[in-house]
């Protein structure tokens, strides 16, 4: 699953980054475009090819796979809270709020439950064993 997850996150991002920049004619003046979505294409290529490790039992693809799920969990509540503490949630709360909802109930949902899944699976002490057997 978490193949899958990080392989449709790889798509999503890509097709999103070159619509931006077909959206301004193909040239990203400012880099806006570039600095927001290059480093999620890059994240989730290295999730999947962490949790591709996983299929060898691979003690460090173990680490790997916790280590980005955790770094994704703590980068959604930080966006979160910057957006209600400075950003436009700050001036409309409900708004933003009800905004935040819709793009959860529209799929962003994932980007919490699969990480979340990921750590509580691969954290517990049977699967710990598996995968220290190495």
């Amino acid at each position: 699953l978490l193949v899958l997850y990080s392989a449709i996150k790889i798509a999503a991002s890509s097709l999103a980054y070159v619509s931006a920049l077909v959206a301004v004619a193909g040239v990203d003046e400012e880099g806006g475009h570039t600095l927001y979505w290059i480093p999620q294409v890059l994240f989730y290529t290295l999730f999947f090819a962490s949790a591709r490790r996983l299929r060898r039992f691979n003690r460090n693809g173990r680490r790997a796979v916790i280590s980005l799920s955790a770094l994704s969990l703590a980068a959604a509540v930080l966006y979160t809270v910057l957006d209600f503490a400075f950003g436009p949630g700050r001036e409309r709360p409900a708004l933003a709020f009800a905004i935040k909802l819709r793009l959860l109930i529209g799929g962003d949902v994932w980007d919490i439950v699969f990480p979340l899944l990921a750590i509580l699976w691969l954290r517990t002490p049977a699967t710990r064993q598996l995968f220290e057997r190495e």
